[in-house]
């Protein structure tokens, strides 16, 4: 039984000590470690200490390229994209946007550069954290504005498809725009595979919100979870933040997460909510928990470490809801 959390909290490895008592006291014996730009390009020493405090608990170590190139979620901002404009997506129309082409050579060679990093760090896990196009999560409106129509983009379209890469959203253009994040992919994990780690993807729980698209018809959950260089395959079914029913919306997502994980022989993961959890919902937590367990999901995660409490999302009230979050971990791992 695997219970996780994310941590982006501290960088004083003193203050870090501290935390992970608390989450190991909480019932984790795994921590999501983001490394972001920021973390690449200041906090390296004092993120390897970190990396190496954790692994002498003997909990396993996981790296998040949270917010990295813009490419993945968190709630941090992208150097590289400000930096290298060439690089940026580009949306239908002609409009250059805040995250990174993942065709674009450049972030290719960028991605690669934190993928050795964490390898050194003594990484564990790569974990793939919601790889999408940018998009704008609460203005649905706005996905009509795709990504990416960058020259790069456009000229590999050309050669793939022997046309010109049109403005509007085409069956072409969707299995291009899938094929082309799964190819980035599977250039990430393979890397990460040589160099000794696991990867975990998770995949937002609705294809089309910007992420790798059920394009026509070809899911691309399927195609995440097949490849050989993933281990660990998992959604995200945020209950609150995307308007379900906690029970039926967890469990839908999970049972075809665990139906794709046995048919490919991959680890199933799931995340819970622990952010944004309004005052008086707070034994939702409880029951995501438990509704993951009940679909055979033994590998369980949450976002993020005692409710969000540093940021802007976090729950109203933080303390109770890592309190149950505490409790429900420790009663599946039975102590």
């Amino acid at each position: 039984m695997k219970t996780g959390i994310a941590y982006f909290h501290s960088r004083d490895p003193r203050h870090y000590e501290r935390d992970l008592d608390d989450m190991v006291e909480h019932g984790c014996n795994f921590v999501v470690h983001t490394f972001s730009e920021l973390d690449l390009a200041y906090y390296n020493q004092a993120t390897e200490k970190i990396f190496k405090i954790t692994r002498d608990r003997g909990l396993e170590v996981y790296a998040d390229p949270w917010g990295f190139g813009g490419l993945y979620g968190g709630e941090t901002f992208s150097k590289f994209v400000a930096e290298n404009l060439a690089a940026r997506q580009v949306t239908c129309g002609d409009r250059s946007v805040a995250a990174a082409c993942p065709n674009q050579p450049a972030f290719r060679e960028f991605q690669k550069q934190w993928i050795h990093r964490v390898a050194e760090m003594g990484a564990d896990v790569c974990f793939w954290d919601e790889p999408h196009y940018h998009f704008n999560l609460m203005d649905p409106s706005s996905w009509e504005d795709w990504t990416c129509r960058c020259p790069e983009c456009r000229r590999l379209f050309k050669e793939v498809s022997g046309g010109e890469m049109p403005p509007e959203m085409t069956r072409e253009v969707e299995l291009f725009r899938q094929q082309s994040l799964f190819d980035f992919l599977c250039e990430n994990c393979r890397e990460a595979k040589k160099l000794g780690m696991r990867n975990a993807v998770c995949v937002l729980p609705d294809e089309g919100q910007g992420a790798m698209s059920r394009a026509a018809g070809t899911s691309s959950w399927d195609k995440i979870a097949s490849m050989p260089e993933v281990d660990i395959f998992g959604t995200d079914p945020y209950w609150v933040l995307f308007g379900g029913e906690v029970q039926e919306y967890v469990r839908k997502h999970c049972l075809r997460v665990k139906e794709l994980c046995v048919r490919h022989g991959k680890e199933s993961q799931a995340w819970v909510q622990a952010f944004l959890i309004p005052e008086g919902r707070e034994e939702e937590v409880r029951t995501a928990v438990k509704t993951i367990w009940d679909t055979g999901i033994k590998n369980i995660a949450a976002w993020a470490y005692r409710g969000a409490h540093l940021i802007d999302i976090r729950c109203s009230q933080p303390g109770k809801v890592w309190d149950i979050l505490g409790k429900s971990y420790r009663k599946i791992r039975g102590f």
